[in-house]
C-alpha cells in the first residue's frame, strides 16, 4: 500500500497547505478586527483604543488556534474504500 506523502509517519499531522490556510485566516481576522476597531474609534472618538483592542484580541485568539492546530492535529479518518484483494 502506497503511503500518502502529506501524511506523517504517525498517520496524522498538519499539512503545509493547511498551515498556510490557517496563517491566512489569522491575518484576515487581525486585519478585520483592527479595521472594525478603527471604524469604532472614528465613530465614538476613542482614539486608538478600540483598534488596539481589536488587534490584541485577534492576535491572541488567532495564535492560540494556530498553536492548538499545530500541536494537537486532528487524526485522519480512515477511508471507507475497501482495498483491492491481491490474493490471486
Amino acid at each position: 500500500m502506497a503511503k500518502n506523502r502529506s501524511q506523517s509517519p504517525y498517520g496524522y499531522g498538519p499539512s503545509a497547505w493547511r498551515m498556510i490556510g490557517r496563517g491566512m485566516e489569522v491575518g484576515a481576522v487581525i486585519g478585520g478586527l483592527t479595521y472594525l476597531g478603527y471604524l469604532g474609534d472614528e465613530r465614538y472618538g476613542t482614539g486608538p483604543w478600540l483598534a488596539l483592542t481589536g488587534t490584541l484580541m485577534a492576535t491572541v485568539g488567532g495564535c492560540y488556534n494556530l498553536a492548538k492546530d499545530m500541536l494537537y492535529p486532528k487524526k485522519r479518518k480512515p477511508s471507507k474504500e475497501v482495498p483491492p484483494d491481491d490474493t490471486d
